[in-house]
């Protein structure tokens, strides 16, 4: 595994003195199909966040649970409030609670599929739309769980010609990335949010070896961590929620270790 410094932002967070009292982390992700493991010969195991679940239960010694709600193809229009999947989440968020008690973590990674010129939902979304949409899903997260820490990661890097069902290219890759300072600013405006790792584009630009090669409308593409692409980006997200945990009270006992 490379190794990886974290790098967040958290409005307003206060550090407290560290203790492992609080006994249970849930965690859910919301994310798009690099969330669910898309071309993981077993996602159940495989995918981002089942393994950065392992990380943390690994760093903490604490129970950690987890709920994966990501969905291949989707945008943030499709976890708008009212909308199936985030009332999924929702509820797998209140049973989490419900049965281990402890704290509530949400990981979210949205904004590739938004980027695309067509072929998906509201593409191609607007940096405004985006913000928007992000405000939405935030918002309705914070009214049902006042206390929750919610850690918004970066999206990360595709090759400029990933063209499946879907038309990315070029165009949609410069997209992706002027979501980041959308990003940045949700942290600013939101106390219980924080950043993951800005430098999380660098880490998997044109690193070929994290992706899944697939093939494409216009060639060989590269969009989705393979089996090692994955554990390296659940490392990154680990690191990231393992800074919010710690502050939260929480001693981090060892660096995790994939």
């Amino acid at each position: 595994m490379l190794g990886v410094i974290a790098s967040y932002i958290c409005a307003k967070t206060q550090t407290s003195k560290t203790s492992n009292q609080k006994k249970n982390i849930n965690l859910v992700f919301i994310g798009n199909s690099i969330t669910a493991g898309a071309t993981l010969e077993e996602a159940s195991t495989q995918a981002p966040p089942i393994v950065c679940r392992e990380l943390i239960e690994q760093s903490t010694g604490v129970p950690t649970h987890v709920f994966n709600g990501g969905h291949s193809g989707i945008t943030t229009f499709g976890f708008l409030p009212g909308r199936n999947d985030l009332t999924k989440v929702i509820a797998n968020a209140k049973s989490l609670v419900s049965k281990n008690g402890g704290t509530l973590y949400f990981s979210i990674m949205l904004g590739t599929n938004d980027s695309a010129i067509k072929g998906t939902e509201g593409a191609p979304v607007s940096t405004d739309t985006y913000q928007k949409n992000m405000r939405s899903i935030i918002s309705e997260l914070i009214k049902h769980f006042p206390d929750c820490k919610i850690l918004v990661n970066y999206p990360i890097w595709y090759s400029p010609n990933t063209h499946n069902g879907a038309r990315y290219l070029e165009e949609g890759l410069k997209r992706l990335h002027s979501y980041y300072p959308i990003i940045d600013e949700l942290a600013k405006e939101y106390k219980q949010v924080c950043t993951g790792n800005r430098n999380v584009w660098d880490l998997f630009q044109n690193n070929y070896q994290l992706f899944t090669a697939e093939e494409g409308n216009s060639g060989t593409f590269f969009l989705h961590p393979n089996k090692q692409g994955a554990a390296y980006l659940a490392d990154i997200w680990a690191k990231s929620l393992l800074a919010i945990i710690q502050k939260d009270g929480i001693l981090i006992k060892k660096e995790a270790q994939k």
